[in-house]
């Protein structure tokens, strides 16, 4: 595993954030001379948190005092949520960037360490599965990339997605009590629309992973529009639970599901993997469709292979494994 120098320095108002949110009033020449800074250069950045919605009080002769906190998934505020060994503990977030997957690719040809993560309020070029665009409002999703070393041969990339998608099916049942299910390769589904999708990128050794990036996106507190004739219906945790769900404790249970999982296949092999998969998957001994290269199967699904592949029994008996295509339930 290589290790990195590149650390995540935290913004002067992360810094700002997290020390009042550990006390009472705190003076302004307190929080200088932690910052190495001026008084005035302070007020600017407590000016710009209240402007992003942190709701801080002001009092003379005693400082500052965090009362209340937007929706904003700052480090500081998932290093206090957070209870892993690794996953997590170097933070990059982004109110606005192109996209995480993108950044954390930068960052992990760099040598950032395994369980970096990066996290954004708003991305302008986030993209799916088959470079389909993926938008989503600012401030309202949990859109993140998790860099993961793992010891696997390439033929096992696909236990990334994986890992990442039984891991949010827990996290999401922990937190909001919904029933999801996985439909392969890399959705997420709650009843019979879209809840979150899953992008796994990665770059191999001629034997090995070198590193691989999953990048998740997950509909939170908005109502998604209707999609075109054709497209894919999806939902939201706002839509199914009927009120905004917090978006750090679902993130933080992520991480800390992912990292028990991850850490437990390491020990035990990725068969491990397969087996949570087929708990949560919406394919097994349904009536599937998969299309792919302008050609359509339709057979009952058998669950994955030790690639990751789809395997469906067809009518005529016989079986068929798929690396790829557009999967197809009929709910």
């Amino acid at each position: 595993m290589k290790s990195s120098d590149r650390k995540a320095h935290p913004h002067p108002k992360e810094v700002i954030m997290g020390v009042l949110s550990q006390s009472d009033f705190v003076s302004g020449e307190v929080l200088a001379k932690q910052l190495g800074m001026t008084r005035p250069a302070v007020w600017k950045y407590i000016t710009q948190l209240k402007d992003e919605g942190f709701s801080i009080e002001s009092l003379q002769g005693r400082g500052y005092r965090l009362k209340a906190v937007p929706d904003i998934l700052y480090p500081d505020l998932i290093r206090q949520e957070i209870n892993t060994s690794h996953f997590g503990q170097a933070i990059f977030h982004f109110l606005r960037t192109d996209s995480t997957n993108i950044q954390a690719r930068s960052l992990a040809a760099d040598g950032a360490l395994e369980g970096t993560l990066l996290v954004a309020e708003y991305q302008e070029k986030g993209k799916g599965r088959l470079n389909r665009l993926w938008q989503s409002p600012s401030g309202k999703n949990l859109l993140f990339s998790l860099i993961l070393r793992p010891d696997w041969p390439p033929q096992q990339a696909f236990y990334g997605t994986v890992l990442t998608s039984v891991s949010l099916c827990k996290a999401i049942q922990e937190v909001t009590g919904i029933e999801v299910g996985i439909k392969w390769p890399n959705d997420i589904y709650a009843g019979e629309k879209k809840l979150a999708g899953i992008l796994t990128e990665f770059t191999t050794d001629p034997d090995r992973i070198e590193y691989m990036i999953v990048g998740i996106g997950i509909n939170c507190n908005w109502a998604p529009p209707k999609p075109p004739s054709e497209g894919q219906p999806a939902t939201s945790l706002l839509k199914e639970t009927g009120h905004k769900i917090s978006r750090l404790r679902l993130l933080t249970r992520f991480l800390k599901q992912a990292e028990t999982l991850y850490e437990k296949a390491n020990i035990e092999g990725v068969d491990l993997l397969r087996e949570e998969w087929n708990r949560y998957s919406l394919v097994n001994n349904r009536r599937v469709t998969i299309s792919n290269n302008q050609k359509i199967w339709t057979g009952i699904g058998q669950g994955i292979d030790d690639l990751g592949a789809l395997i469906l029994r067809l009518d005529n008996g016989r079986e068929e494994k798929f690396l790829a295509g557009d999967v197809h339930l009929r709910f």
